[in-house]
């Protein structure tokens, strides 16, 4: 076999890559979007789950593990929204989630329906919202598995966490309870569902 020509050999491969639509081919080491199975911008699809993201609070002393995050989050205008997070909840649903640090800084409180809601009716303990004890973030909150219609959406993040690490995917999708909205803020068009039909979206 003859001597391998090194220029030409580099300029295969940079053609074959190209063809494959991987642009430049030649690589010195694994591209880190491959490496953390992240993927980047090109790979993945507005609207599409991202498999898996990792996320910290605002000390960075709580990090967790996003699995099967949907970027098309919710706004919520509910009056316990309101109270809790001075104006209305941003969150996106994922199927699972992991704490990788600062367990001991999250802080729970336990959703029971009554003390002044006026909402409809719903069950005692029907969700948990998660807050960092040091900083105060919103991290995340949880549904009761009893109301759930879709498994994939057990947890909803706040959007704020999500910035920093996906913050050109995530999309606007819907406005819950939005017949108990203040007047004194509004949002451009997405669609808007009632208390009525917000409760539709769980097992009521």
């Amino acid at each position: 076999m003859g001597k391998i020509n090194r220029r030409n050999f580099i300029k295969n491969v940079a053609i074959g890559g190209a063809v494959l639509g991987l642009g430049n081919a030649v690589f010195t080491q694994v591209p880190k979007a491959w490496a953390s199975g992240q993927g980047n911008k090109e790979e993945s699809t507005p609207g599409e789950r991202r498999p898996e993201i990792i996320t910290s609070c605002h000390c960075k002393k709580v990090v967790l593990k996003l699995i099967g995050l949907d970027p098309r989050f919710t706004v919520c205008h509910c009056d316990t929204c309101q109270l809790i997070h001075n104006g209305p909840w941003y969150g996106a649903n994922c199927s699972d989630l992991k704490i990788i640090d600062g367990k001991q800084y999250i802080t729970e409180f336990i959703k029971e329906h009554g003390g002044g809601d006026k909402s409809p009716t719903m069950p005692k303990g029907w969700a948990a919202w998660h807050f960092c004890s040091n900083c105060g973030s919103r991290l995340y909150y949880s549904f009761d598995d009893k109301i759930l219609k879709n498994v994939n959406d057990k947890y909803n993040v706040s959007a704020g966490l999500l910035n920093p690490v996906c913050g050109d995917y995530l999309m606007m999708e819907n406005e819950l309870f939005f017949d108990m909205k203040p007047a004194y803020y509004s949002f451009h068009e997405t669609k808007k569902l009632s208390s009525g039909e917000a409760l539709k979206t769980f097992k009521m």
